[in-house]
Parts: C-alpha cells; sequence; structure tokens
C-alpha cells in the first residue's frame, strides 16, 4: 500500500495528476533508461577499462616493477611520478587484483602488492570491445573515448605535466576541450546521468528558483529543460541560476542554452561549492532545488557543504544530485582511468568512514552525509537492490533530501 511520502495525486502547483506510487514510477524510468543494451554496454566499457590498464601494466613494466611487496607510494617514487600519484596507482591495482587477478594485495595499512604475473598482450581484445560497442549503435563507441584518452596520457599527467588534467577538466585545455565536452555529453554511459537527472527533478520539481553547482558543458540544465518542454512544464521554472568555477563553461553554455530557451529566466554565476553559497550571492532561504550531474562529490568537506545548501534552501526545498556512486565503497570507476590524473579529483575530497576513497561515495555514504548535513527524507533512486539484478554494478543514481 503506497504511504503519503510517496504517492503524488496531484502535481503541485501545475495540476498534473499523477496516477502511481513515486517508487512505481522510478522503476518504470529506470527499466525505460537502463535497457538490455546499456547494460551490455557497461560491461563492455568496464572490461575495456581492465585490458587498458593491463596495457599499461606492461608498459610500465609493473609485472618486474612490484615482483615484491611493495605500496603505490613506493611504486610512484620508482616510477618518478608526482607523489599524489599513489592515489591513482593504488585505484589502479585495487582493480586489477578484484577483476583481473594478476596483482595480490597485502593486507596492512598502507596496502601493499605483489605481481602474480604478467597478462596477454590486450591489444586484440582491445580491438573486439571497439567492434562490440559499435555493433550496438553509432553512438556507443564514444563510451571508451575518454578511456583511450587517459591511457594514452597516463604517464604525461603523472610525470611529465601534473597539471594537465586538471586544466581539461576546469575548461584551461582549448586543445582538448571538444574532447571534454563529448565526454560529458555525447558518451552515452555519462549523459545517463543528464538525462537521468532531469527525468527524476521533473517529477520531483513544482515550480520555482533552481541553483545547478558545476554545472559545466551543460549536461544538467540541457535535459531538464528538455524533460521539461517535453511535458510543456518549461514556465514552471521562476529562475534558472546555472553556476561552475570555469568562465569558458559559463560562457559556452549561456550561448547554448538561451538560444533554445530564451524565454526561461536565467542567471550565470561563478561559484565555489567549496565556499559558503550565501557569502557567493546565494539568496538565504529563496532555493527550491539546489541541482548537479556529477559536481556534488568532488565538494572537499562534503557535509559542510550540504549544510550550506540547506542553509539557502527554503524550508521544504530540495537537494537532488545526479551522482555515479561506488557500488564497491574502494572500487575504480572506468571513468577514472582518467580522471585519476586529475589532481584535485585524487587528492582534494577530504577522506572520512562515509567517503573512505576520494570523490565518489558509495549508497550508504550518501545517506550518512545527508543525515549529518541535517537533511531530511533521504531518497536513492533508482532501488539498487532491483537494478543489482540487471547490471553488475549499478552505477547512476539520483540523491535527494529535503531541508527542514
Amino acid at each position: 500500500m503506497p504511504t503519503a511520502s510517496n504517492w503524488n495525486l496531484l502535481d503541485k502547483g501545475r495540476g498534473r495528476v499523477d496516477l502511481f506510487p513515486r517508487t512505481d514510477r522510478w522503476s518504470a524510468l529506470a527499466d525505460e533508461l537502463f535497457d538490455d543494451t546499456f547494460c551490455k554496454a557497461v560491461e563492455l566499457q568496464n572490461h575495456y577499462c581492465d585490458l587498458l590498464l593491463q596495457r599499461i601494466w606492461l608498459e610500465l613494466d609493473l609485472g618486474r616493477r612490484i615482483s615484491r611487496a611493495t605500496t603505490a607510494a613506493e611504486l610512484a617514487s620508482d616510477l618518478d611520478f608526482v607523489s599524489s600519484a599513489d592515489v591513482t596507482l593504488d585505484a589502479m591495482l585495487r582493480r586489477l587484483s578484484r577483476r583481473v587477478g594478476i596483482v595480490q594485495t597485502v593486507p596492512g595499512v598502507p596496502l601493499r602488492y605483489v605481481a602474480r604475473g604478467n597478462p596477454d598482450d590486450p591489444e586484440r581484445a582491445l580491438t573486439e570491445v571497439r567492434d562490440s560497442m559499435a555493433d550496438l549503435g553509432d553512438q556507443w563507441p564514444a563510451a571508451l573515448e575518454l578511456l583511450d584518452f587517459g591511457a594514452d596520457h597516463f604517464v604525461h599527467a603523472l610525470r611529465d605535466d601534473p597539471e594537465f588534467m586538471d586544466r581539461i577538466l576546469s575548461g584551461r585545455e582549448p586543445q582538448h576541450a571538444e574532447m571534454w565536452h563529448r565526454a560529458t555529453n555525447a558518451d552515452p554511459l555519462q549523459d545517463i546521468h543528464g538525462i537521468f537527472g532531469g527525468r527524476v527533478l521533473d517529477e520531483l520539481f513544482e515550480g520555482g528558483t533552481i541553483v545547478e553547482i558545476g554545472g559545466g558543458t551543460g549536461n544538467g540544465i540541457r535535459n531538464f529543460l528538455a524533460s521539461l518542454e517535453m511535458h510543456d512544464r518549461v514556465d514552471a521554472v521562476d529562475k534558472y541560476i546555472f553556476t561552475d568555477i570555469s568562465n569558458r563553461f559559463l560562457i559556452g553554455t549561456r550561448k547554448e542554452i538561451s538560444k533554445r530557451w530564451p524565454t526561461v529566466p536565467m542567471d550565470w554565476k561563478f561559484l565555489d561549492i567549496n565556499e559558503p553559497m550565501h557569502a557567493q550571492k546565494i539568496p538565504v532561504g529563496d532555493i527550491d532545488i539546489i541541482y548537479g550531474v556529477n559536481a556534488a562529490h568532488v565538494a572537499k568537506d562534503i557535509v559542510g557543504f550540504l549544510r550550506g545548501c540547506r542553509e539557502v534552501l527554503r524550508p521544504g526545498g530540495r537537494v537532488a544530485f545526479s551522482e555515479r556512486i561506488r557500488w564497491i565503497p574502494d572500487g575504480m570507476a572506468p571513468r577514472e582511468l582518467a580522471l585519476n590524473l586529475s589532481i584535485y579529483h585524487r587528492t582534494a575530497a577530504e577522506r572520512s568512514t562515509a567517503r573512505p576513497l576520494h570523490c565518489y561515495l558509495h549508497p550508504e555514504g550518501w545517506r550518512r552525509v545527508l543525515n549529518e548535513a541535517g537533511l531530511v527524507d533521504i531518497e536513492i533512486i533508482p532501488d539498487l537492490d532491483r537494478m543489482s539484478a540487471r547490471m553488475r554494478e549499478p552505477y547512476a543514481v539520483v540523491v535527494t533530501a529535503v531541508a527542514r
């Protein structure tokens, strides 16, 4: 029997009648978006990541370098990598230990690693995965591009130019701007965060003012407004405040979105999520939704950031973050083959029992930090136990909670 918390008879203020419990709608939406083709692509991407890591293993001669128990920090030093590269190597070796078995972990703090042998040359298998991904449809090979980029620039970013990936992620590397735009918009396994987040937010949104954090190249705002447009609800937005730390991203996204939705009231602001929102001219108690697509997890002090969200939200307002999660709390995501080349991604976030590994959180980690921040009515969408029956490691969720 549906409860008051998950059953909406009327979408308040917009006259749209909802005939199904919210949990059923989330399940139906997940079944629509995470179909068999999508799940197959996820498995192919994961296998491709494993193969690229094996190629890196061979290129770096890791079978010899860690023939005896070695920490990631010792290996980084041996490779003449920047000191924080131990985080990148640790994640890589954990993944290879768990999924491939060519390296063994030795318990202790820190973990040590011992090679169990060398993999076969992965080049033929990499080609087979590329072909299999292409067989799924024209858009799917884009899901492998960022992984290739990370593998090709692995040594360069960790030894020769440590700020290389940080410049790309903040829009300061024009040469690779198109690559990053494709990685955040053309890759279907990444674009799903904007699509799923936009569809869920459309269901949750009752009208008012939205602040989007870390909006970047526009994956969030574009998909949300498209969902509203599909339901003839664009006029429900009183104001959309799009924020980022990159002026390049602000200018580029403003040009694209303002042209497509010229009637939506918008504001475009520089905002650093590691600083209080109220100090950056976000009006206290006047915001209905704080939204983000793969942005909230990069906050250094995530509980402090969430408390800042609660401060500017009106009573009953909510946060809604479309996020990649770690199904395994210390598991490396495929995209981190490239993202772990960023100093900020691998080092900025404060670790805790809720976030034992940098950046991405496990679902229970999200519940813990939202609760510590004083937010209530916490939901993680969709039902991950249900999703895990179809996908080995579900990764795309919307995390939402309410300010009281």
